[in-house]
């Protein structure tokens, strides 16, 4: 057996050396390609940059004269500085909204490479039988062992089924299971039971690492195409390229509302936003399917022991001075959680790591970064505070309901202000789908918009997770069919609808409010928490359902 994989806490020294020849190519003679650096293409054209200056012009031009209007024309000492704290929170989620605006020029596309033949090349996927169906498992192994480049598929099963080791059999596939070794069943650390980290880490130290040049990671809700190694590993040929991130994308997102939504979520952030990531020298692994080199691999002591796992290796990767390389195709599709209770434990534990990640482990390796790789990462974890801060403004508007503390006037101008500034903001939203990867996520995301007005408690209670450091057992998000919403969801908006529609009343009953503006929250929001209750109630459909996946049609980013 192998040595153990090294422990996560080791001391990181930034590799200097990497002039050896690529495994893809065992032939250093054969167009140099050992020595090739891949070359990134920007993802603008020529009539993208005066599109992008008109509406950045514009936007900003609108956006500086309402922030002029509101600091030159409000009695800002009657609101005994409530008001603006409120409008505060609401500046700052447009800076954010501005900050993956204005990063559009830097976005950048990798020029295709051919794959080489003289790599051994592995894909793992892994299974727990307890959460994911067998049938499910079994049309991805079918995909994986049709992948046309040569290769070795594995099924690394938490549960050592034998409905799965009958289907590996059957299929072609190898069977891996660690089960029943206490050695890689620890409570902590690299091979914690249980979780998906530990059971790669586990295979990487009994087969992966010696066996393999390259090994693809794989969710075993995800279908790959048969060229999906075909498309990735001729970036190997760059002897400075650690991984290899495709997108992700969903063959499940018309189970209903909340597979749509979740699905509308991810649209701008596999186009847009990790293409300009890639241009800023930051593309990130995302966990669902990667592929990586198996040296550099070894080097960062395998997959990071935590929940955000993919973000902690690709700040590993980076402080020691490799790179990644971000694919827009959809070379996959998988799963998206079809029911609340499942998308809301996914939320959670994707905000609480995150949140972590940034709290405890970026300030040990931050500073090795470029300072726009550090601000890259400081920016792209906030979207994860919207909980704290819609917590803030409810309880600002209670405040302001409750004390009357208010800019004189009804208040229209706060209105149209915002109708304005909306206004300038959707055509530059509907210009960005231009870099979509799909046309079929064009159109109006009202389902994205929905689920992140209903989910704000669960981010909220994943910083206060987050602040705490105690998460509990690692949770794979189900495969099978949902269970009922968290009560905890239900007691967040039970109790902001009860106290924001006391506090309206009595404002208006005792204070004769007339801020129409602030009349609109309140309804707004008890609107909202109403809402998440009656849409509590639904049957949602199960996740997975093969009528659901197209196999019609290619993928337009082919």
């Amino acid at each position: 057996m192998a040595s153990p994989t090294a422990p996560f806490g080791r001391s990181l020294q930034r590799r200097v050396n990497r002039s050896s020849p690529s495994p893809t190519t065992p032939d250093p003679a054969a167009h140099a390609r050992s020595t090739a650096t891949v070359v990134l293409d920007p993802r603008f054209r020529w009539w993208d940059v005066g599109i992008f200056v008109v509406l950045t012009v514009g936007h900003l031009g609108v956006l500086a004269f309402v922030l002029y209007a509101w600091w030159t024309e409000v009695d800002w000492g009657a609101t005994r500085v409530v008001f603006p704290v409120l409008l505060l929170t609401i500046v700052i989620q447009v800076l954010l909204w501005e900050w993956r605006w204005l990063t559009l020029p830097l976005m950048r596309v990798p020029r295709e490479r051919p794959a080489g033949r003289g790599c051994r090349v592995g894909i793992a996927v892994t299974f727990v039988p307890e959460s994911e169906p067998i049938a499910m498992l079994e049309e991805t192994v079918r995909a994986l062992v049709a992948i046309a480049h040569p290769h070795e598929t594995w099924v690394l099963d938490e549960g050592d089924d034998a409905r799965v080791r009958e289907l590996c059999e059957r299929l072609g596939a190898r069977h891996f299971t660690r089960k029943g070794d206490e050695r890689f069943q620890q409570a902590e650390g690299p091979f914690r039971a249980r979780t998906k980290y530990g059971n790669y880490n586990t295979w990487l130290d009994r087969h992966g690492y010696d066996r393999y040049d390259l090994i693809v990671a794989v969710d075993s809700d995800h279908i790959l195409r048969p060229d999906y190694l075909d498309r990735v590993l001729g970036y190997f040929d760059d002897p400075e390229v650690a991984f290899v991130q495709p997108a992700q994308a969903y063959y499940n997102q018309g189970a209903g509302l909340v597979a749509r939504g979740a699905a509308e979520e991810t649209y701008a952030y596999y186009s847009s936003l990790l293409m300009a990531a890639q241009g800023i020298g930051y593309p990130l692994v995302v966990g669902c399917h990667n592929t990586h080199r198996v040296s550099a691999l070894r080097e960062i002591g395998g997959f990071a022991p935590h929940e955000a796992d993919d973000m902690v290796m690709t700040l590993r990767y980076r402080a020691l001075g490799w790179k990644g390389i971000y694919v827009p195709r959809i070379l996959a599709r998988g799963l998206v959680p079809a029911d609340w209770a499942a998308y809301l434990k996914q939320q959670r534990r994707w905000a609480r790591s995150v949140l972590d990640y940034k709290f405890r482990v970026f300030p040990k390796y931050g500073k090795r970064l470029p300072w726009l790789e550090r601000l890259l990462n400081y920016v792209h974890g906030l979207y994860y505070l919207w909980g704290v801060v819609t917590a803030i403004q409810v309880a600002l508007l209670v405040i302001v309901l409750l004390t009357g503390f208010l800019p004189p006037g009804n208040g229209v101008w706060l209105l149209s202000d915002a109708a304005v500034v909306l206004g300038v903001i959707l055509p530059c939203e509907a210009y960005r789908q231009r870099f979509f990867l799909d046309r079929c996520e064009w159109g109006i995301h009202w389902r994205s918009g929905l689920l992140r007005l209903l989910k704000w408690p669960y981010f909220l209670v994943a910083a206060v997770d987050a602040l705490g450091g105690e998460y509990g057992e690692y949770v794979v998000t189900s495969k099978r069919r949902g269970s009922r919403v968290p009560p905890l969801f239900l007691k967040i908006h039970v109790s902001v609808l009860l106290v924001v529609s006391g506090a309206w009343a009595f404002g208006t009953a005792t204070r004769g409010i007339e801020f129409i503006a602030v009349h609109a929250g309140a309804a707004f929001t008890a609107a909202i928490s109403i809402l998440a209750l009656l849409l509590a109630r639904r049957a949602s459909p199960p996740p997975y359902d093969p009528a659901l996946r197209d196999s019609r049609r290619e993928d337009a980013s082919a």
